[in-house]
């Protein structure tokens, strides 16, 4: 592994596990020191951050953590689990079978890449699912309200946080919901993804509030 995706890596799990504070500077010298890297990869890890919408760069004022916090998020998922189900019902009732192949193919993409360990891959192939459910919706507006929604980029990257068992039952979810739309059962699509993002927001925050214990324990440590 290239130096800088090992810096990618961490910091980007930090960054959505919240061990930094929303608007923190994220400073190459001294991330380069607890990394025992150099600033040349680092500062390309910051920059790619940068790309993925989990940190800022102000011109004369740094690298700064994105501004996400606690409310930003809750309300996210607060919002998607109010919209989101009805889309889905509306996809099943809807999609007929080029929606049914579009979501097995997603399906058999995440389960290679749980199989193979490949969090971009995990990530990619769920981005498909959940997109593949809202164009078949038939619903221009709510489409549109949806996916500013599901790109959030601190919750896209939510899957560097998850366990392997949580990852199986995220894909399971998602063969529930390939089910309810081969079956046109709008009510079923609905009240499976209801499910699927009260768990997720569930184990969001709780991988975010154990990260940030974390922080705490090993910032007293170094005192």
């Amino acid at each position: 592994m290239r130096d800088s995706d090992k810096a990618y890596g961490i910091i980007r799990q930090r960054l959505v596990g919240g061990h930094y504070k929303p608007g923190a500077q994220l400073k190459e010298e001294p991330l380069a020191r607890e990394l025992e890297l150099s600033r040349t990869p680092v500062r390309a890890a910051l920059k790619r951050l940068v790309d993925d919408g989990l940190a800022t760069d102000t011109a004369g004022q740094g690298i700064h953590v994105a501004q996400w916090s606690e409310f930003d998020i809750e309300e996210t998922f607060q919002l998607r689990m109010l919209l989101e189900p009805y889309a889905a019902s509306l996809a099943a009732a809807r999609g007929g079978d080029d929606l049914v192949s579009r979501l097995r193919t997603s399906n058999r993409k995440m389960a290679g890449a749980i199989r193979q360990r490949d969090v971009d891959a995990i990530q990619g192939a769920n981005k498909d699912f959940h997109h593949a459910l809202i164009d078949a919706c038939g619903a221009p507006r709510l489409r549109t309200i949806i996916e500013t929604m599901i790109d959030m980029p601190i919750i896209t990257r939510s899957f560097y946080l998850a366990t392997p068992a949580e990852l199986k039952q995220s894909l399971q979810h998602h063969e529930d919901l390939t089910l309810a739309a081969a079956a046109g059962d709008g009510e079923l699509a609905r009240q499976v993804m209801h499910l699927h993002l009260r768990l997720s927001y569930l184990r969001f925050m709780r991988h975010r509030s154990e990260s940030r214990r974390s922080a705490i324990v090993v910032s007293a440590g170094t005192t």
